[in-house]
């Protein structure tokens, strides 16, 4: 998985105006509970816990969604549980509605989100074979530091990308190691039963499912 970042002293990335969209901290549990597909007890869940759910409108009808995690996260996919300081956030659980894909939500939901929050970093996931994330939160300003994956031994690590000083503190955030080589070539291969990547690293027919609503991996409209 590709982990990306934004810095209260990066450059905003210059986006178009939607006149229509407007996005703001979530006030109704129901609402939020209804678009994003999880109880209202979760949405509760979630909140006691220091998440906080944004949603993005347009013509005033809820379009898109995502949670801000300000004091602790998990990672199902990979069972990674850390805490977060003050200063970061851990943006996750995104989505957009299939009536409102395709119209550049998502990037703008983010920059949304990093203006209400004003942290000093925001960090996010997403899965290399969700392309339209990736380019979502570039779009947004975001920059890939590095890819997070299993090592050889099952445990995780992040191979950075250049420069590397971001992928460090990303790292110390994940808790995981930095490395600079020996991950699976794909990041779900632990959970797998059919994956050829022991055999045939650079040929691996690892099987993914993306799904329209996911938990903790972005899909983007």
């Amino acid at each position: 998985m590709a982990l990306a970042t934004w810095w209260a002293s990066d450059a905003w990335s210059d986006l178009n105006p939607l006149p229509d969209f407007q996005a703001r901290l979530a006030a109704d549990d129901g609402q939020m509970a209804g678009i994003n597909r999880i109880s209202i007890a979760e949405v509760e869940n979630r909140r006691q816990a220091g998440h906080r759910p944004y949603i993005g409108y347009m013509d005033g009808a809820p379009a898109t969604y995502g949670w801000v995690a300000t004091r602790e996260a998990s990672i199902g996919e990979l069972k990674l549980a850390f805490s977060i300081h003050s200063e970061n956030r851990y943006l996750w659980d995104f989505a957009t509605l299939p009536a409102w894909q395709g119209r550049g939500l998502y990037p703008r939901l983010l920059q949304a989100i990093v203006r209400a929050e004003k942290a000093a970093r925001f960090w996010i996931l997403h899965a290399p074979e969700n392309l339209p994330s990736g380019a979502g939160m570039q779009k947004a300003g975001f920059q890939p530091v590095g890819q997070l994956s299993f090592r050889r031994d099952n445990s995780l690590g992040l191979i950075p990308f250049d420069p590397p000083e971001r992928a460090s503190i990303g790292a110390e955030l994940l808790g995981v190691a930095l490395i600079d080589e020996g991950l699976s070539p794909c990041w779900r291969c632990i959970d797998q039963v059919v994956c050829t990547c022991q055999r045939d690293p650079d040929n691996c027919s690892c099987a993914v499912e993306i799904r329209s609503y996911p938990t903790t991996i972005p899909y983007v409209g």
